[in-house]
């Protein structure tokens, strides 16, 4: 039975190389703090930290914090190849950081001591040289021949730095030569990983990033330290300083093999070149003025800061702008299409119009609906893929591959896609609020079509006078208008409404021979709004339409009660009932009940073998409600 393995977590891992740094580090400070008469663990006999050079700190902090990022990128990816070669390079510059103050110890060490400490600073910083080229030769793509190639690295550059140090001729100063050629083909072999990764978006990216910092990192010390030693000048600034720049490489690896944000490593990339290439500008303009126009330094920092405030930040904007960024269609463009797309006649068209928009947009490979997975858009795989949440009537979508392949989906795609889909959502609402209004509009037409002037027509059909019917049909076609434009106008007096209506229903009833028994209990000067008043015109001429073709009755009793807060009105005759327990709400009754309760009202029906009551409560004061639905 095979035994199982107990998984180590990253953070123990990251704890035991932690505490091994921490250990090199302490050794190191105290070999420095050492006096010159011979070791002691006395601390009162230590030299100040003032009293020692401040390149010795950089050199350590600057071992100990490469050290420290390796280590923490592989014990996240313990079996990662890039992160293992990544934490053998940490371990290489912590090497040649540590070794190197073993220059500037106010020990006298012996010559076997002194030659440990060149051998191990020599041995680490050609191995460095060597580890970074086979690292960048797998990642972020394994190259073409890359094994021949790391081969080809090691044993050459290998065998180069143990000829010079242990060959027939030692030749120490050999090692600046080697650093030199190393750094160089570290340059190349990231500017080949650019040239390659160029047809995937994520591996473009890494290497683009990769390739920023390894320029600024390697290309510093190269041009500052490695060059002048090679070409016999001195050193531009001391190398212990001058270590600080492999720092720049380091965060650039962790944050490369990581993959973090991945889609904003480009933006990133160009930060960092243009803030350093800004430094370098200030820099030259202020050697230049002060060696060429004997400018005092103050003058000449004050300057190269205008310089670089108006020439060089404005150059680097437009740059940025119409060089990096990509030419899309401005917002009005697509603000209108996304209302465009709402406003589309049927569904379909809806969703249809509104992916076509980011499709033109974006301009994904490709276009994938999916199931719905959260309400905002976010990047998915690295900044291959754009959700984009379900929005009106379009299903949830992910977008493959933007820029026909070529770019990464970035935080502002994020933010403009949640833009849209907020204000597609909207336009959505409103059009929606727009149908619900035509629709309602529709049915009050059709409901006071139905209440008021069929039962106007049929009081025309009814009327045995010629003038009086072209008078009923005039008033009819001003119902009708009055239906269309729904009454706006100022409140009317009740008195006035109430005797018309009761000459119009008595005159109604009168061919029929049913007698109408009209009582009012109201106050004087008592108005109502067109609404409420279009309402008990319709209740009413509805229930005598009710009476006349179906009740077979007499006599037909309208009752109504005004008082300050309600208005009851009830109506009834004394035909032939129906069941009211089983009765449908047709279009009459329906009508009835919605008008009614629109206002705010309620309606009560009861109906046996002596007749029909109808009675509603309307509220005075009550405005109109959403009608109910029948």
């Amino acid at each position: 039975m095979a035994k199982s393995r107990i998984p180590i977590p990253p953070y123990a891992r990251l704890i035991v190389l932690l505490a091994i740094g921490l250990a090199l580090f302490l050794m190191a400070a105290f070999m420095v703090l050492q006096p010159p008469d011979g070791l002691t663990a006395n601390p009162i006999h230590w030299r100040a930290i003032g009293q020692t050079s401040p390149a010795i700190w950089v050199s350590l902090g600057t071992g100990f914090l490469a050290y420290l990022i390796s280590a923490w990128v592989w014990s996240l990816k313990p079996s990662h190849l890039p992160a293992i070669l990544f934490a053998a390079s940490g371990l290489m510059t912590l090497g040649f950081c540590f070794s190197a103050v073993g220059f500037d110890l106010a020990l006298d060490l012996t010559m076997r001591q002194f030659m440990l400490f060149a051998n191990t600073n020599a041995l680490t910083a050609a191995t460095f040289g060597i580890i970074m080229p086979c690292l960048f030769l797998i990642y972020p793509n394994r190259l073409p021949g890359w094994k021949l190639l790391s081969a080809v690295v090691v044993l050459g550059f290998g065998g180069w730095t143990l000829f010079s140090m242990f060959g027939p001729v030692q030749d120490f100063d050999a090692v600046q030569r080697i650093t030199f050629f190393e750094m160089l083909v570290i340059v190349a072999v990231v500017g080949w990983q650019v040239w390659a990764s160029r047809e995937d978006p994520r591996l473009r990216a890494i290497a683009i990033w990769l390739g920023v910092s390894t320029l600024l990192g390697a290309g510093a010390f190269i041009s500052l330290v490695a060059a002048p030693i090679t070409f016999g000048h001195p050193p531009v600034i001391e190398e212990k300083i001058a270590f600080a720049f492999f720092l720049v490489i380091y965060v650039g690896l962790a944050v490369g093999i990581l993959r973090y944000r991945l889609f904003d490593l480009g933006a990133w990339a160009y930060r960092l070149t243009f803030y350093v290439s800004a430094a370098c500008v200030l820099i030259i303009l202020d050697l230049a003025l002060v060696s060429f126009l004997a400018l005092d330094q103050g003058q000449a920092i004050g300057v190269s800061l205008l310089v670089v405030a108006l020439a060089y930040l404005p150059l680097r904007d437009l740059v940025w702008h119409r060089l990096l960024k990509p030419k899309r269609r401005n917002d009005d463009e697509l603000f209108q299409r996304v209302l465009d797309a709402a406003l589309k006649p049927t569904s379909r068209e809806r969703a249809e119009s509104w992916e076509d928009l980011l499709v033109s947009h974006f301009r994904p490979l490709q276009s994938v609906p999916i199931q719905p997975d959260g309400d905002l858009a976010y990047i998915d795989t690295e900044g291959l893929s754009l959700y984009v949440p379900a929005a009106g009537d379009a299903s949830a979508l992910l977008l493959q591959y933007p820029d026909d392949g070529r770019a990464l989906f970035s935080p502002e795609d994020v933010a403009l896609a949640r833009q849209l889909t907020k204000l597609l959502k909207y336009a959505k609402e409103s059009r929606d609020a727009y149908d619900r209004g035509a629709s309602e509009e529709r049915t009050r037409i059709a409901r006071d079509i139905h209440d008021n002037i069929g039962a106007q027509l049929m009081r025309a059909l009814h009327s045995e006078r010629t003038d009086r019917k072209d008078t009923m049909i005039r008033e009819t076609l001003a119902d009708l208008r009055d239906v269309i434009n729904n009454a706006q106008s100022q409140s009317l007096p009740l008195d006035d409404v109430l005797a018309d209506l009761r000459a119009e229903t008595a005159e109604r009833l009168e061919p029929h021979q049913i007698d109408l028994v009209w009582t009012l209990e109201s106050g004087a000067g008592i108005t109502l709004p067109p609404a409420k008043v279009h309402a008990l015109r319709s209740f009413i001429r509805e229930a005598a339409s009710n009476t006349i073709k179906h009740a077979s009755a007499q006599n037909l009793f309208v009752e109504i009660d005004v008082a300050e807060e309600e208005t009851v009105l009830r109506i009834r005759d004394d035909g032939k009932g129906f069941a009211a327990n089983t009765a449908l709400f047709g279009h009459g009754l329906g009508n009835m009940k919605v008008r009614v309760e629109s206002m705010g009202g309620q309606l009560e029906l009861k109906s046996d073998e002596t007749g029909t009551e109808l009675t509603a409560q309307i509220p005075v004061h009550a405005g109109p409600t959403q009608a109910a639905t029948v």
